[in-house]
């Protein structure tokens, strides 16, 4: 069944009422904004004065490992962002000051329209949340720059929580929030062991693709022609 198709049929308003769904949450980063952190790395390996972080491949490592970067622990809020900043100039031998690397740090995501779509859809239908691995600069500028972060009726956020995907503790978070029976919860995230803890945990899950794809599987959950 294609996306439209479930929208038309979702919009008559029984399949809403009829679903188990009463919350979904949405994963932030490459499902409502697509984003290319490599980008970081290659404008910071030009500031670099250290090697071998000319390279921005040694830099990206530095960076975003999932295990030992150094995004790490800022993405927790166990350091404040001028911490981050300082101490990412005295690893790298960064010679840009901090107001040129905000844009350089800052300037890596679009918006998937289609999700958008989606998110304003539901709006008023479904409780919505943000469950998102993110630091304060990044999630400050997308907010400023992207309207869609605000139709949200909360924000689960690493950076707020001190925990990050996929440590079961952030979804606890979320279901916290939630307040209702974890099979009553549907989480989209584009990470499948991030959408395989929420599922281990009781909730229902969705590995984002793509918004088309997206709105095709929300066709199991709304369209209860189906059952």
């Amino acid at each position: 069944m294609g996306g439209a198709t479930v929208f038309n049929k979702i919009s008559s308003g029984v399949q809403l009422n009829q679903s188990p769904i009463d919350v979904i949450l949405f994963d932030l980063g490459n499902v409502i904004l697509p984003f290319n952190h490599y980008q970081i790395a290659e404008k910071l390996s030009r500031w670099a004065r250290r090697d071998p972080f000319n390279d921005p491949q040694k830099i990206f490592s530095y960076l975003f490992d999932f295990q030992k970067g150094a995004i790490n622990d800022y993405e927790m809020g166990k350091v404040s962002t001028l911490q981050f900043f300082k101490s990412l100039k005295e690893s790298l031998r960064l010679t840009l000051s901090f107001e040129e690397f905000i844009p350089v740090w800052n300037d890596i995501f679009w918006e998937d329209r289609g999700v958008s779509e989606i998110i304003r859809f539901f709006k008023g239908k479904k409780r919505l949340g943000l469950l998102s691995n993110t630091n304060p600069l990044h999630f400050d500028y997308a907010l400023m720059k992207f309207p869609i972060l605000k139709v949200f009726d909360r924000w689960i956020l690493s950076h707020e929580v001190g925990y990050k995907k996929p440590a079961p503790q952030i979804f606890l978070k979320a279901m916290e929030w939630a307040s209702v029976e974890p099979e009553k919860i549907l989480f989209i995230d584009d990470m499948e062991s991030h959408v395989n803890v929420a599922v281990s945990l009781g909730m229902r899950g969705i590995h984002f693709v793509s918004s088309q794809e997206l709105k095709d599987h929300l066709a199991i959950f709304f369209d209860t022609d189906k059952a």
